[in-house]
C-alpha cells in the first residue's frame, strides 16, 4: 500500500526552503512543480495505457485457454437450446446472443434457436413510435430463423393492423410449421392467409371468422400439401373456411351445427384423432333431426365428443362407427338434457370394440350410474378409465358395485388396471364399497404365481378431490397393503 502524502510535512520543508527567497524565486518554484508534475501525468497515463492493454491480453489469453472457448460449435449450440425456456424464450435468445460478440455469432448463425413459437401482434397499440422497433425486431427474428419452419400465432386486439408488420409475417408464409388465428379475425386477413403459398404448413388453427359482408364465395387453402392438423370453428351464419379435410389426420372441430359437422366428416378418410364441439345456441338444433346415412372413420384412433344439445350428441353417436378405435373422451359437461336412452351410445360402442382408453365427464345432464354400467359392458378390452364426478351423477353404490370383481361372475371391464376418480363426492358413496371395489382387483405377486387372475392387477389408482381424513387414512391402509393409490387433494 502506497504511504499517505503528509500535507504538513511538505508544507514546512517548503517553508524551510523558499525562507531565503524572494516572491519572483518563489513563483518560479510555482512553474517548476507543474511542470513535474505534466511530465509525471503523462508517464502515469503510458503507464496506464500498458497496464490496461496487458490487462486484455491477460483476460483474451484466459478465453483462449477456458473450458467454454474449447467446446464444439454443436455442443455450445446445444447449450444454448437447453438454455432457453419455452415461456421466456424471446428474452432468453436475445440475452444469449448479447454475452460477447462469439456467442452472439454463434446464436445468429443457428436458426433452431429462433424458431420457437412466437405471438406476433398484427396491431398498432405500440406507443412512443416503438412501431418501427417491433417491425424492425421481428423483421431480424424471422431472418435469423431461415430456412426453417416456424410457428406463428397472430394476435389482432385493433381493428386495423400494421401494413409494415403483416408484411413482414406473409413474407415467410412458406416457412410456417404452424399457424393460430384467434377468435373474430377479420376475413381480410383470412383471405391474404389463405392466398399465400404455405408449403411447410402442419397445423392450422382458426377461431370464428368476423365478417360484416355477406358473401357468396368462402376463403379456401388450397396450397397446403403438407397440413394434417387443424382446429377450426364454424358458425353457421358466419363465412365457412374451406381446407382440404381429405389429407387431414387430426381435426378439432367446433360449430353451432351439426348437420356443418356431418358434412364435413366424410370428406376426413385418414383421421385418426378427432374432437367434435358443439354449442348450445344454434338456431339448427331441428335440422338435426335429419336421416343420415352411416359413416365409417376406419382409420379413427381417439375420439372426443362435446356436445351441448343432446340431439347432437345422439345424432353423432348414432351415425359415427370407428371400428379401430382406441380412446374416447366423452364430454357430458355443458349438456343440456338427458340421452334418454343408453342405446345410442352402446351401439357407438359395439362398433368400436378395440377401445382401450374411455374417459367420461359429469354434467348435470350426463349419464346415471345404470347408463355407465351398459356402456362399460360394451368395453371389454378397456384398460384405462378416467371418470370425473363433479356433479355426483354416476360415481355412487350401484356402479361401484358393478365393478367389483365377485367369484364366479364375469367381471365388468377384466382388463382395466389404470383408474382415476376426478373431483368425485365421498358422500354419494359407501367408503366400504370403494374399498371392496380396490380390493377385489389387486393380488400379491405370490398370489398370481398361483394361477390367472380373473382381472388384471392395479396398476394405478389415482383419486383427486377433497376429502375427509377419515375417508384420506382408509386409503393410506391400503396403501400400506400394496396397492398403487395415490390420493390428489385439490
Amino acid at each position: 500500500m502506497h504511504a499517505a502524502v503528509s500535507v504538513c510535512a511538505i508544507f514546512v520543508e517548503q517553508t524551510e526552503r523558499t525562507r531565503q527567497s524572494s516572491k519572483a524565486d518563489i513563483q518560479r518554484f510555482i512553474e517548476e512543480s507543474e511542470h513535474k508534475i505534466t511530465s509525471l501525468e503523462s508517464q502515469i497515463n503510458a503507464l496506464v495505457e500498458l497496464r490496461d492493454r496487458e490487462c486484455a491480453c491477460l483476460d483474451s489469453l484466459r478465453y483462449i485457454i477456458s473450458p467454454i472457448r474449447t467446446l464444439p460449435i454443436e455442443l455450445l449450440v446445444e447449450i444454448f437450446s437447453l438454455a432457453i425456456e419455452d415461456e421466456t424464450h424471446i428474452e432468453d435468445a436475445h440475452r444469449i446472443s448479447q454475452v460477447c460478440s462469439d456467442w452472439r455469432k454463434v446464436a445468429h448463425a443457428t436458426p433452431r434457436l429462433w424458431t420457437r413459437a412466437i405471438r406476433v401482434d398484427l396491431g398498432s397499440q405500440k406507443i412512443d413510435g416503438r412501431e418501427q422497433l417491433y417491425a424492425d425486431g421481428l423483421e431480424a427474428w424471422l431472418a435469423r430463423s431461415a430456412p426453417l419452419p416456424v410457428s406463428i400465432s397472430l394476435e389482432l386486439y385493433q381493428e386495423n393492423s400494421d401494413p409494415r408488420i403483416l408484411e413482414e409475417v406473409l413474407k415467410i408464409a412458406p416457412r410456417f410449421r404452424s399457424v393460430h388465428c384467434p377468435d373474430f379475425s377479420p376475413l381480410r386477413l383470412i383471405r391474404r392467409l389463405a392466398g399465400c403459398r404455405l408449403d411447410s404448413l402442419e397445423e392450422l388453427e382458426l377461431g370464428i371468422i368476423d365478417s360484416v359482408l355477406s358473401i357468396s364465395e368462402h376463403p379456401a387453402f388450397t396450397m397446403v400439401p403438407r397440413l394434417r392438423k387443424s382446429s377450426i370453428t364454424i358458425v353457421s351464419d358466419e363465412p365457412h373456411i374451406l381446407i382440404p379435410w381429405g389429407q387431414l389426420t387430426d381435426l378439432t372441430l367446433d360449430s353451432d351445427s351439426v348437420d356443418i359437422i356431418l358434412d364435413i366428416l366424410p370428406q376426413c378418410a385418414t383421421l385418426t384423432c378427432a374432437s367434435l364441439i358443439t354449442s348450445g345456441w344454434s338456431p339448427n338444433v331441428a335440422a338435426a333431426q335429419l336421416t343420415r346415412p352411416p359413416l365409417t372413420l376406419s382409420h379413427l384412433h381417439t375420439f372426443s365428443l362435446e356436445l351441448t344439445p343432446p340431439e347432437h350428441m345422439r345424432k353423432i353417436l348414432g351415425v359415427v362407427s370407428a371400428p379401430a378405435l382406441e380412446i374416447l373422451h366423452l364430454n357430458f359437461q355443458e349438456l343440456e338434457d338427458g340421452l334418454q336412452s343408453p342405446a345410442p351410445l352402446a351401439a357407438f360402442l359395439i362398433q368400436s370394440p378395440n377401445i382401450t382408453r374411455l374417459e367420461i365427464l359429469s354434467g348435470p345432464y350426463s349419464p346415471t350410474s345404470h347408463e355407465v354400467i351398459v356402456a362399460l359392458g360394451h368395453t371389454a378390452h378397456l384398460t384405462h378409465l378416467k371418470l370425473a364426478d363433479p356433479r355426483g351423477r354416476f360415481l355412487d353404490d350401484t356402479l361401484i358395485e358393478a365393478l367389483i370383481c365377485k367369484d364366479g361372475v364375469a367381471a365388468l371391464v377384466p382388463h382395466l388396471h389404470n383408474l382415476v376418480l376426478d373431483d368425485i363426492d365421498e358422500d354419494r358413496f359407501a367408503t366400504d364399497a370403494l374399498e371392496s371395489l380396490f380390493v377385489s382387483r389387486w393380488r400379491t405377486d405370490a398370489e398370481i404365481t398361483l394361477g390367472a387372475p380373473a382381472v388384471a392387477r392395479w396398476s394405478h389408482v389415482e383419486l383427486r378431490g377433497t376429502y375427509s381424513e377419515q375417508f384420506k387414512e382408509s386409503m393410506k391402509m391400503l396403501q400400506r397393503k400394496g396397492l398403487p393409490i395415490q390420493v390428489v387433494i385439490n
